[in-house]
């Protein structure tokens, strides 16, 4: 009997953890206050309540269903320092002044019906390669605003459908940058699991609320467009070619920058010109970058295509005073097909002209061949007949 619960066990980790991965981005971390099933969790002290699923809890009687097991949980910024309820407050952000201390808390609710065993603290933020909101992983320690908080109860115990509430302190440096600092408080679990080759491997389930620290000074948003490239590619139909356009945008600034790239491709004087709008770059955090590609099809071939790159910069919360940010490039896109159908033609009207002149010659040297010949008979001697 217990080597069954501990498979059902295992097999619902598993699910869990594969719902947590596609869920990590979601709602949860953005901050969106949680859904609490009924009854509503009430507040609890994580030293308190039964932390241990007992044979009856997991094992059905005799003729009742299997009982799913449901792991779900939640991070949150408190409704206030008291932290009583959870606030509608989207993530923790602040505006402070270096060398601040600020009080707040984060309430961790285990929605699900078993206990869960969390570690809560603060990490770093940065972007990934598709220039999304990513996090440092769990073992490593963070560096800018992540390593500014201190979390009063790393390691908590929540029974099912319990929430706790946990004092944070972020203290900010004194030598801290003007600017926007990033990073997250989280709530981790981690689950056994089965990655599918059969070895068993720990997976750190994270939730939790976003940490946005601005520290008074001076802000300077400077979005930059670098490193643009431009591939022709042709087609037999010389108006059909399509581009392909790489580029890496930058955020040399140190506040956080937005924007939606747009790449146009034309020939001089904006022949055939092509445009493209890109997904927008909703967040790209101080002194990171991505690189993005575009695809732009129907490019005609005009011996020189010029590619620009525009986005217009947008901080997030702030309205107006947007920045554009450019980039140009040019390349060699040469009409081949139309080329080689003028070069077929050329090759044909010269080899013409060769033939007629081949044909010309040849009939002059007939013509002279005869005049000889008649000339040669007028000049032979005519002998007189002689008397004797």
């Amino acid at each position: 009997m217990n080597a069954r619960r501990h498979r059902r066990f295992q097999s619902i980790s598993t699910a869990a953890a594969l719902l947590w991965l596609g869920t990590f981005a979601g709602p949860a971390f953005a901050g969106t206050p949680p859904t609490t099933p009924a009854p509503t969790p009430t507040e609890t002290s994580p030293a308190t309540g039964d932390t241990t699923l007992g044979a009856g809890d997991a094992t059905p009687a005799a003729g009742e269903a299997p009982i799913e097991l449901v792991q779900s949980w939640t991070l949150t910024p408190g409704g206030s320092a008291n932290g009583d309820q959870a606030g509608s407050r989207p993530n923790l952000s602040y505006q402070v002044a270096a060398g601040s201390v600020v009080n707040d808390t984060v309430i961790v609710y285990n929605l699900g019906n078993v206990p869960m065993d969390f570690k809560v603290y603060a990490t770093d933020a940065f972007n990934n390669d598709e220039g999304d909101f990513d996090l440092l992983p769990g073992g490593q320690v963070p560096v800018d605003a992540g390593s500014w908080v201190n979390v009063a109860q790393s390691g908590i115990v929540l029974p099912p459908g319990k929430q706790a509430t946990i004092p944070i302190t972020i203290t900010v440096p004194i030598d801290a940058t003007p600017g926007d600092h990033v990073g997250a408080v989280v709530a981790s679990n981690i689950a056994v699991s089965d990655n599918g080759d059969g070895k068993i491997v720990n997976v750190d389930r994270r939730t939790g609320t976003r940490l946005y620290v601005q520290v008074d000074g001076p802000l300077t948003p400077d979005l930059a467009v670098t490193a643009l490239d431009t591939t022709y590619h042709h087609a037999l139909n010389s108006l059909a070619g399509s581009a392909d356009v790489t580029f890496r945008v930058e955020n040399r600034g140190n506040v956080r920058l937005g924007g939606t790239p747009t790449v146009t491709v034309a020939g001089p004087f904006g022949i055939g010109e092509r445009t493209i709008t890109l997904a927008k770059l909703t967040e790209l955090l101080p002194g990171q970058d991505v690189t993005v590609t575009a695809k732009l099809n129907d490019v005609p071939a005009t011996m020189l295509v010029s590619t620009t790159v525009r986005i217009e910069s947008i901080r997030p919360g702030v309205t107006g005073g947007a920045d554009v940010a450019t980039g140009d490039d040019r390349t060699f896109a040469p009409p081949i097909t139309v080329l080689m159908v003028l070069i077929v033609l050329l090759l044909g009207v010269m080899a013409r002209r060769r033939y007629r002149r081949h044909k010309e010659a040849s009939a002059g040297v007939a013509a002279a061949i005869v005049i000889s010949d008649g000339e040669s008979q007028d000049e032979l001697p005519v002998l007189e007949p002689q008397h004797q």
